[in-house]
């Protein structure tokens, strides 16, 4: 990813190429946009990506979309390896605006995989043609994933988060919170949702999930992780984790 971000611009003409991504164990690249839109998968490790509305996670077995011209910083836990693919702006039109995880398909992969050929054997051009619609529309169909941690703006809710992830093994009612922020719970509930389209407790959930899937990477055990992220049962959370990620806490850890 880093050699792709340094010669993206002796590239800027081709409508579609691909990186393979290696990076060592916890890696931060700063913020940056790129002129194409980029679509990035891993095969082992874990990355987060940062912006300015929120984080999304991308385990192993999924992809991260970023709209060309879009703001974002990168993280990554454990050995990273996947890849790379960037698209033209003008191939973007149909694909989404914001960045978020989509689903991998079979194809989806194989596609990026042919492409990845293209700079030792490349298609004549009418092929090349061809095979870009049909990566497009594969991209354009893929499922997007529940793997988004949306930000809110209003700094009460925004106390609010901060205090959940620097305790994410804290379980107060909302009562309480509410009483805290000088709030009805109504009210925080209601300014909540509107603020990022999800409530309380499916932002703590996803938030969990999202520290698990950074300790895990670090080596944490499934039953630590189950408890340092404040889950009661380990069988809930392994129920909760293979519902969101696709793989369950055990089968995450070994595909590291």
């Amino acid at each position: 990813m880093i050699e792709a971000l340094n010669t993206l611009e002796e590239l800027a003409a081709e409508d579609a190429f691909v990186y393979r991504v290696d990076l060592p164990d916890r890696r931060a690249i700063e913020a940056h946009a790129h002129a194409q839109g980029q679509l990035f998968s891993v095969q082992s490790g874990l990355c987060i990506i940062d912006t300015s509305t929120g984080s999304w996670l991308l385990p192993p077995r999924r992809c991260g979309w970023i709209p060309a011209g879009h703001l974002h910083s990168m993280r990554s836990r454990g050995k990273t390896r996947g890849w790379s693919l960037y698209l033209a702006a003008p191939l973007c039109e149909s694909l989404p605006k914001q960045p978020m995880v989509l689903s991998l398909s079979p194809l989806l992969e194989h596609l990026v995989m042919r492409l990845a050929t293209w700079r030792q054997s490349p298609p004549s051009e009418r092929s090349r043609k061809s095979f870009v619609e049909v990566l497009v529309d594969e991209i354009a169909t893929a499922q997007e994933q529940p793997l988004h941690l949306p930000m809110p703006q209003d700094a009460r809710l925004t106390r609010l988060v901060e205090e959940i992830t620097q305790h994410p093994d804290l379980d107060r009612p909302l009562n309480m919170w509410a009483r805290q922020l000088g709030m009805s719970e109504r009210s925080l509930q209601r300014e909540f949702h509107r603020e990022t389209r999800i409530t309380i407790g499916q932002w703590r959930q996803q938030f969990r999930i999202l520290i698990s899937l950074e300790r895990l990477s670090a080596g944490m055990s499934v039953t630590e992780t189950c408890f340092a992220v404040g889950y009661k049962s380990v069988s809930a959370f392994i129920k909760t984790f293979k519902r969101i990620v696709g793989v369950t806490p055990l089968e995450y850890s070994k595909s590291l």
